[in-house]
């Protein structure tokens, strides 16, 4: 019996060995087949620092960078439930997190999706609505602190990710026609049907006003295509990344001159379609929010979090910068 429990034994670890040198290969084989399919992206991407949280549990949402501070700011929530939390982080990879508090003093324990700066304020898009706090405060946090939500506006779309560009913050959705659906139809002559929207606003709209309307009204409305995870301004140029699933992240370029006012009002705000794409660049799954750093696109992508794991196998654990504004 010891004998062929033995032989059972050592064919065992044989089946074992051998399928655990098989993954390697195919997973090693990926990672090099991973340059080639997306070859543009590799070309462009530079990797900044690490993108924090990923093994806490943590799934990234949003990026920011605060220039005054050098400091970047992720977004996002929690698996498990618990309060949602924004993490602080710069070039080094030194990096703490924080968690949000409501104004009611309960945990917010929502999607918070994008994130950005202004002034003294930070930003956290969600809920049709954009949540403020201090940045003063998030900086001078110690690791696992509380941070309170000092307030909220109320926007026209459900906020699924935001972007400041000077006098103008641009607030939008997220829409892919299955489990998160919105409602904002319009026919863009170049890419067909669209269902979800970008609203910007001018900044102004966004300061804690002593009346207590905090409804956000824009001052024009761009029509975009599903599966928007984030975009970013610079100069005349829009980026905005598209990601769900397994499928590639794909990032679409526009022009702000090739813009045209679709003729539709929203609330009496004019609607406008971007145009025709200048540039597409495909990249790895799973992309987030996007902003403007260093004449770059920053971005990090959620592959990497416990929640989705397989980014770990392919290196994605980095917040990463994209040359894709010349």
């Amino acid at each position: 019996m010891k004998k062929v429990l033995k032989i059972l034994m050592t064919v065992l670890l044989s089946v074992l060995s051998g399928t655990l040198i098989l993954l390697l290969l195919i997973i090693g084989g990926l990672n090099i087949a991973k340059f080639l399919l997306y070859y543009d992206y590799y070309e462009i991407k530079t990797d900044l620092c690490d993108n924090p949280g990923l093994s806490d549990g943590f799934a990234c949402q949003g990026i920011c960078m605060d220039e005054n501070s050098g400091k970047m700011i992720v977004s996002g929530y929690m698996m498990d439930g618990e309060a949602s939390r924004l993490y602080v982080t710069d070039l080094n990879s030194e990096s703490y997190y924080v968690s949000l508090v409501r104004p009611d003093g309960e945990y917010y324990t929502g999607h918070a999706g994008g994130v950005a700066v202004r002034g003294e304020l930070v930003y956290v898009a969600a809920d049709s609505r954009v949540y403020y706090l201090s940045l003063t405060d998030l900086l001078s946090a110690e690791n696992g602190a509380d941070a309170h939500i000092q307030g909220y506006f109320e926007v026209n779309n459900a906020a699924s990710f935001i972007y400041v560009d000077g006098d103008h913050i641009y607030v939008g959705e997220f829409h892919n026609g299955k489990q998160y659906i919105t409602d904002h139809p319009y026919t863009d002559p170049n890419e067909g049907e669209h269902f979800a929207i970008v609203s910007r606003y001018s900044a102004n709209e966004f300061v804690p006003r002593d009346d207590g309307d905090m409804t956000a009204t824009p001052d024009r409305i761009y029509s975009i295509r599903d599966k928007v995870q984030g975009i970013c301004v610079s100069g005349s140029k829009v980026v905005m990344s598209t990601s769900y699933g397994l499928v590639d992240s794909i990032y679409y370029i526009y022009d702000q001159a090739n813009a045209t006012d679709s003729g539709y009002t929203l609330d009496g705000v004019p609607v406008y379609f971007l145009g025709e794409c200048v540039r597409e660049i495909s990249g790895p799954a799973m992309s987030e929010g996007l902003d403007c750093y260093n004449g770059q696109v920053i971005t990090l992508s959620e592959s990497a979090s416990d929640k989705y794991i397989f980014g770990k196998f392919f290196f994605a654990t980095k917040i990463v910068s994209l040359d894709m504004l010349k």
